[in-house]
């Protein structure tokens, strides 16, 4: 039951949850004008668990519409009570439009990613599309309590635009070691001016997890959290998992100890890993 006995639109009608959102004729009209019929509840008992189930066989487009919906019915619903002020219908379902609009522009601008079509992982170094630049990681873990990090960037003919690796002191799980080499090549993509780029790793579970976009309250959640940000404001960024033979350059940087805690060659690399720059060099068809 609400803080309310009465219904602000339904006088002598006891307002609940349900009979605010789904029931009170001028809502109903609402989820009428705005094509979303077929998401209103009619079971006054239900839970939202059982609502967003039936929304889940639904359109996205219509979910989308819903959610929006149900945000500024609840507005609506407060003016009017709080207020007393009466929004009219033509003015909420306008609102519920541009919501969906600039969600819509906000999802593509931030979120938009070339998506891997194939449904296996490759097991060589493919160059990206032209225009595109494909910036691969990796970490290493040693005995002795240092982590090293290694990013390349290379374009669609295989040219290196930059290799660089760093050393850490700590003792870090594997999975933070990796996210922390993928952060350590977004910082460098940046740095370098990077706009279309595809982030490469050879852990599957963190580029699932990246590709996804979301995030929880883990410390490897909190790396993830700082790589999602970064790379928002790239042009284009992609994240595409690659077997670990096709993950060599980046793997042998990390193993490379560098002069102090970091190094970076620009248009090069080090003598240490051409062989395996020329080994991907070679499978380009």
């Amino acid at each position: 039951m609400l803080e309310i006995e009465d219904c602000p639109w339904c006088p002598g009608v006891s307002e609940t949850m349900h009979h605010a959102l789904f029931a009170c004729q001028a809502v109903r009209d609402l989820w009428r004008e705005c094509d979303c019929e077929d998401l209103v509840c009619e079971d006054e008992n239900a839970d939202f668990k059982d609502i967003l189930e039936k929304w889940q066989k639904l359109d996205a487009s219509v979910r989308k519409r819903g959610a929006a919906l149900l945000w500024w019915t609840w507005n609506r619903r407060n003016d009017k009570v709080f207020n007393n002020k009466d929004i009219p219908h033509l003015l909420v379902r306008e609102r519920v439009n541009r919501l969906v609009e600039e969600q819509g522009k906000y999802s593509n601008r931030i979120y938009n990613r070339i998506s891997n079509t194939s449904p296996i992982s490759p097991r060589t170094w493919k160059p990206p599309p032209s225009g595109f630049v494909k910036v691969n990681c990796d970490a290493s873990l040693s005995e002795q309590g240092w982590i090293g990090l290694g990013a390349t960037a290379r374009d669609s003919q295989g040219a290196i635009i930059f290799a660089g690796t760093r050393r850490v002191r700590g003792r870090w799980p594997p999975e933070i070691a990796e996210c922390k080499a993928i952060l350590f090549a977004v910082k460098l993509a940046k740095r370098y001016g990077l706009n279309k780029v595809i982030v490469e790793s050879d852990n599957q579970s963190i580029i699932s997890r990246l590709t996804k976009w979301t995030t929880y309250f883990s410390d490897l959640d909190g790396v993830l959290d700082d790589i999602l940000f970064l790379s928002s404001s790239f042009e284009f960024v992609a994240w595409s998992h690659v077997k670990r033979d096709g993950n060599f350059v980046a793997h042998h940087l990390a193993r490379l100890l560098p002069f102090g805690i970091e190094q970076v060659w620009e248009y090069s690399y080090p003598v240490n890993i051409s062989p395996y720059v020329l080994m991907d060099s070679l499978a380009i068809d």
